[in-house]
């Protein structure tokens, strides 16, 4: 009795289990965008092909009003896998609805663009981005042209940024005028609204790093110049917002990020060796013995200062003329371009001087 309430055989209960959560979600209400999903994929998964028909027709009905743009990105995604046939419980008329379906998500995906205008979540700039790669496969792009410049110029700081870095994944923009307006907005951040605004902003653009290094590199260069050449004072000042905007990177891809900045700044060292490890070998060996010959030596320790020496500018007698002094570093540029980024981006903390520690710790 128990086992065979849903139905006498596997595929029956699988049946009778997934019709009792949509009656539920229905009585609930719904069922939600999510819901319906969470349906179709269930009976695609339980080879249920007259199930997935069901969801499938609830998906075409309720999708394009409802559905949020997240939404309508994981609804693609599994239009795609049914269609590919990745997905048991489909059939030939199953994945052409699928096909119709997809094109007309899009559409929607589209429409609801200027409805993320006063969005501040992260997942809504993510999907701005994710829809980007869609919008240029289904040639959307001058679809899509005003509603990202509405977004680009009039949105919430987050979603400026998204906006105008998806302007530049489809060609609606040049890369390197993201690049001046991102080093601007570091110039402009003399304020705490200011700065709580570039945060939000780099926030959005770096949502879009990875495609953007790929595709687009000279898109962050201009930005990456500024955070190198700011006084140090102003570069402090900003620290706190422009580390809260890279905190979009995945720690990962701040590693990935850090390694292509210092090698462009020249502070990586190159440990690669092409030679034969016998070569090697013996290379090593012989550096431990001048090691060792150099540790035999009876070297002559320094001497110490004098303890009163000639006044300044009063050069003792007979003394050779001395070199002149190495020109101090400016003060406004004593932390070097790579602290900088092992401080923005919160890596190799361990290779930082002792200067810049107390930075990194607040």
């Amino acid at each position: 009795d128990l086992t065979g309430v849903r139905g006498v055989t596997a595929a029956q209960a699988a049946a009778g289990t997934l019709a009792e959560t949509a009656r539920r979600a229905a009585a609930d209400g719904g069922p939600t965008p999510a819901q319906i999903l969470a349906g179709l994929a269930a009976a695609a998964r339980c080879d249920l092909p007259e199930l997935v028909d069901v969801r499938l027709h609830e998906a075409a009905t309720a999708l394009p009003r409802t559905a949020t743009l997240p939404e309508l990105l994981d609804a693609l995604d599994l239009l795609e896998a049914l269609h590919r046939g990745h997905l048991p419980g489909t059939s030939a008329a199953s994945r052409a609805a699928c096909a119709a379906l997809t094109d007309d998500l899009l559409e929607a995906a589209v429409r609801s663009l200027p409805g993320l205008a006063g969005s501040d979540d992260p997942a809504d700039a993510a999907a701005l981005v994710a829809l980007a790669d869609r919008a240029a496969a289904h040639h959307l792009g001058l679809r899509t042209d005003d509603a990202l410049a509405a977004l680009a110029a009039t949105a919430s700081p987050l979603m400026q940024g998204a906006a105008l870095a998806v302007r530049v994944l489809l060609d609606l923009d040049p890369a390197d005028a993201l690049g001046d307006r991102a080093a601007g907005w570091i110039d402009a951040a003399g304020t705490a609204d200011s700065r709580r605004a570039l945060t939000r902003r780099l926030a959005g653009v770096l949502t879009a790093a990875g495609p953007l290094l790929q595709s687009s590199p000279a898109a962050l260069t201009p930005l990456l110049d500024r955070v190198d050449h700011l006084a140090d004072q102003d570069f402090l000042d900003r620290l706190p917002a422009l580390r809260g905007g890279f905190d979009a990177l995945a720690p990962a891809a701040r590693d990935r990020l850090l390694d292509t900045v210092t090698e462009r700044l020249g502070d990586r060292i190159d440990l690669a060796l092409d030679a034969p490890p016998a070569l090697l070998a013996f290379w090593a060996a012989a550096d431990a013995a001048g090691l060792a010959a150099l540790k035999a030596l009876p070297l002559p320790r320094p001497q110490e200062p004098a303890e009163d020496p000639a006044p300044a500018g009063d050069p003792a007698p007979d003394a050779p003329d001395a070199p002149p002094a190495p020109t101090p570093r400016p003060e406004a540029h004593r932390l070097a371009p790579a602290d900088r980024w092992r401080l923005l981006l919160g890596r190799e903390r361990d290779r930082l001087p002792a200067g810049a520690r107390r930075y990194a710790h607040a």
